[in-house]
């Protein structure tokens, strides 16, 4: 497919676009469960780039409501959150088992989004269904100027791909973060450094450097950390051993927001999951840990449903934290993404397309296979194709049944 870069009359956007060398994205040699690699870079040298994009965030379309009543769950001594059960010696214990949303205008209940019975809910106790998109922020947009046109869907929620092991400090996401948050997104800043590698070491010493620490803590009212971006291990007690070691010490750093953790192999082996799941729960001081699948297997729908059913059976905490319509690596076979999300939508679990990138095939994060972006200029007035149909168009999209956190969009509780 040609590269393309396009002005749109519209919103009269300027590109700049950086040139990335190497070859993109599907990760790895090391495949999941259909023995292929995720979705997304690896290694290089990423310079900074703009995704110029100056329209104001749109407003929420709220459509069929993904919310529900909130579970407060036991509370959780040390970090003042929420959890899922268990007892904890010192700290402060934090204000379990409230009810939704507190009184009109009130302060919130937790400090950081945190997670109770197989859940998600803001600071303020409201549940929390993620809708919305991957974003390519450090290669071209780390200011998060495409933040407000994704806004304009009415996603509640945005997964930042940052680097660790670039050299760029981890003050240069601030604005992409901040970003999301004026334009009434939650943030997710993930580290994609370890795709299809096994590489928890390094990534431990990123996130738990003074300068990530006091970063998160910062933005923790609003902010979840997506640990390590398809991290594969050798081996199912591998990967509950050195996860169980990463979340112990990034607590112990003083971090207590919501940690995200993907499916081994790749990022699709939600199986380890499964297994592993209530595992990983406990060995976390805060009770306070996401699962994250990417559902890029060419499963039926019936067996969608049938995973799902399984983590909500389990009360693992679960969303799909990537998928488009083809499988990787290369445009491969084409995907149910409509029965995926009509399914999650069925059972109020969050997703998160990928991604809301430019139709340019020369870069890196999807090089091999152009129909995974969902835009052709970062504008949301030229989002087409599959793009368009789960983030507008169909009935499970997006606008359709994205329900933003008050706490996000007000800074209080309702």
């Amino acid at each position: 497919m040609a590269q393309r870069f396009r002005t749109l009359a519209v919103t009269a956007l300027t590109l700049s676009l950086i040139a990335c060398s190497s070859d993109s994205d599907p990760g790895g040699n090391t495949g999941g469960a259909s023995g292929s690699g995720g979705v997304g870079g690896t290694a290089g040298n990423p310079s900074g780039g703009s995704a110029g994009s100056s329209a104001s965030g749109g407003s929420s379309n709220g459509g069929t409501a993904n919310g529900g009543n909130t579970n407060g769950g036991t509370a959780n001594g040390g970090s003042g959150n929420a959890g899922n059960g268990g007892s904890s010696s010192g700290g402060t214990a934090g204000g379990a088992g409230t009810s939704a949303g507190g009184s009109a205008g009130s302060g919130p209940q937790q400090d950081t989004f945190y997670t109770s019975d197989g859940k998600i809910y803001d600071p303020c106790g409201e549940e929390f269904v993620m809708r919305g998109v991957n974003h390519p922020t450090m290669y071209v947009d780390r200011a998060g100027a495409a933040l407000p046109e994704i806004a304009k869907t009415g996603a509640n929620a945005v997964r930042l791909f940052w680097f660790g092991t670039h050299g760029v400090a981890i003050n240069e996401a601030e604005s992409a973060v901040q970003a999301a948050v004026d334009n009434q997104m939650v943030p997710i800043l993930e580290l994609h450094d370890s795709t299809c590698q096994w590489n928890l070491g390094d990534i431990q010493s990123y996130w738990t450097s003074s300068d990530a620490v006091s970063f998160i803590q910062k933005h923790q009212a609003h902010l979840i950390v997506n640990i390590a971006n398809e991290a594969s291990s050798p081996n199912d007690n591998a990967f509950a051993s050195s996860y169980s070691s990463i979340v112990q010490a990034m607590r112990s750093a003083g971090i207590h927001v919501p940690l995200m953790i993907d499916a081994g192999r790749c990022g699709r082996d939600y199986q380890v999951l499964l297994d592993k799941g209530a595992e990983l729960m406990n060995a976390d001081p805060d009770h306070n840990l996401i699962f994250s699948a990417h559902l890029y297997d060419p499963l039926t729908r019936t067996q969608l449903a049938k995973l799902m059913d399984d983590f909500q059976a389990a009360k693992l905490p679960f969303i799909i934290g990537e998928f488009a319509n083809r499988e990787p690596p290369g445009c491969g076979a084409t995907l149910d993404y409509g029965g995926l999300i009509t399914e999650a939508n069925t059972r109020g679990i969050g997703w998160l397309a990928w991604s809301w990138g430019d139709n340019d095939p020369n870069k890196r994060w999807n090089g091999d296979c152009a129909e995974f972006d969902m835009t052709e200029t970062f504008a949301y007035d030229s989002l087409f194709g599959w793009g368009k149909e789960v983030a507008v168009s169909l009935p499970a999209s997006i606008q359709n049944t994205s329900v933003r956190s008050s706490w996000v969009q007000s800074g209080t509780c309702n």
